[in-house]
């Protein structure tokens, strides 16, 4: 696979997915569309919100980086960690970010300044998937997959304390009521249930393979998806377990605590379990393809997000939790969209279809769609509302494509090598693409399509825009 074919494999798909589950539960209530796409760092993983200062962290697996995202204008910026950050917890008492790496380190970020404040190791050093803060206790649990271990951080003093659990850990979820901490453990075929106060542990039965764990903290019940076996049901009060049968294999959870609902993705199925909480009562309902993956949930429109790893790939499900009917946000035409835009405005939305070569147009005013025709390989698109106009980045033609959004003409604009992403400063009228391969950004003025270049740091591949102060972030 040459250089320019690996990037694609961490195109915004994955980002503008990821993104979407990591703010699900902090939206407002209203129509479901998708806003805006922001650019991440390298390998996306997983990623948490800190709801009081509305600021999103995003854990770039395949780097060394951390990118915090502004809720309040969508700009980003990256912080260096340590390489392979894979989890991401905040602790929003004292606004301290802990990002495990799976070098076999934690690193604590000061969420005022975003700044990194200490890396504690975790030693030996090995796989670090999962993290996960207890804010009443101040207690940061690490799952350590390799070492069948959690490692238990004081956040007042980073203390250390290595708790056993079963064999092979992959994720844990606390509960803060109980100051009780779930372990999931995919080859023992249990739970580790770790007591916050005194760090003892209980072991509990569990189906085969479990895959992940939920709390929901009202009811003191803990939902375990097993892969082979259905979702083992823990009484959080007892440590007694049911098997609630919910699917050929499955994998995913989200408890919404409000209407006691819980919903379970599934590998092989076309469809998410609904379990009733009260009664263990479970419907189905189905999604666009098979292997759904429950994203996230907004509690206050009480909607629930499904997306699937099969094609159409393209289509996240919005489930009406009242109800359980269903619509679909749709992303692209193409099984395999590179990104997204939305003008505001004029209320359409471009989708790249990456694998064709051209740009979808979705009026949403009357739900209609054209095809545009743009460069070699579209990496990535931002819109200027102010303008109406789209800019497309495309990575193998060294080009931007600008469309007129009233028409949908097309003018082409040569910037670097290896294009990767764009920002739009709509108050300048000004463009700003970097370019990978030549260590480069790209300034293009919008009023003219004039271009300049700057020279910055080795293979930058994010860019975002603070309109407010003028400031563009390379990353």
């Amino acid at each position: 696979m040459n250089a320019r074919a690996a990037r694609l494999n961490t195109s915004p798909l994955r980002r503008a997915v990821v993104l979407l589950a990591f703010c699900i539960a902090t939206m407002p209530a209203m129509a479901d569309t998708i806003t805006a796409t922001v650019p991440a760092g390298a390998g996306p993983w997983t990623g948490a919100v800190n709801p009081v200062t509305n600021k999103i962290y995003v854990a770039n697996g395949s780097g060394d980086t951390v990118t915090v995202i502004n809720g309040a204008t969508n700009t980003a910026t990256s912080v260096v960690t340590a390489y392979g950050p894979r989890g991401v917890a905040v602790n929003t008492a004292t606004n301290r970010i802990y990002v495990a790496n799976n070098v076999g380190s934690v690193s604590v970020l000061n969420g005022d300044t975003d700044a990194v404040i200490v890396t504690l190791p975790i030693t030996p050093a090995g796989l670090l998937p999962a993290i996960a803060v207890n804010p009443a206790t101040n207690k940061i649990y690490v799952v350590r997959t390799q070492d069948s271990l959690v490692t238990v951080i004081d956040g007042a003093t980073h203390a250390t304390v290595n708790v056993p659990t079963g064999t092979w850990p992959q994720t844990l979820a606390v509960n803060p009521v109980t100051n009780k901490i779930y372990v999931a453990n995919a080859s023992s075929a249990n739970v580790t249930v770790i007591d916050g106060a005194t760090n003892t542990t209980t072991t509990v039965a569990a189906g085969t393979s479990p895959q992940a764990v939920a709390v929901n903290p009202v009811t003191n019940k803990i939902y375990v998806p097993c892969y082979s076996t259905g979702v083992t049901v823990i009484d959080g009060d007892t440590n007694v377990s049911t098997n609630v049968s919910a699917g050929t294999a499955p994998t995913s959870v989200v408890v919404n605590p409000v209407t006691n609902r819980i919903y379970i993705g599934n590998a092989l199925n076309p469809y998410v379990a609904v379990i009733n909480g009260a009664t263990n009562a479970v419907s189905f309902v189905t999604v666009t393809a098979t292997n759904s993956r429950v994203l996230g949930l907004n509690t206050t429109t009480n909607e629930i997000y499904a997306a699937t790893g099969t094609s159409p790939n393209n289509k996240v499900t919005v489930i009406n939790g009242t109800n359980n009917t269903t619509s679909t946000l749709t992303y692209g035409t193409n099984p395999y969209p590179a990104a997204f835009a939305v003008n505001p405005v004029t209320n359409k939305t471009y989708v790249l279809n990456g694998m064709t070569n051209d740009i979808t147009v979705i009026d949403a005013a009357n739900n209609t769609t054209a095809t545009v025709t743009v460069g070699d390989t579209p990496q990535a698109v931002a819109v200027n509302p102010a303008t109406d106009k789209a800019y497309v980045v495309n990575l193998w033609g060294n080009s931007v494509s600008v469309i007129t959004g009233a028409t949908n003409a097309v003018s082409t604009v040569p910037v670097g090598l290896g294009p990767y992403a764009a920002a739009v400063n709509p108050v300048t009228n000004r463009i700003y693409v970097s370019n990978f391969d030549d260590n480069s950004v790209s300034i293009i003025n919008g009023a003219t399509n004039d271009v300049t270049a700057v020279n910055v740091g080795t293979g930058p591949l994010g860019v975002a825009v603070n309109p407010a102060t003028n400031r563009v972030y390379v990353g």
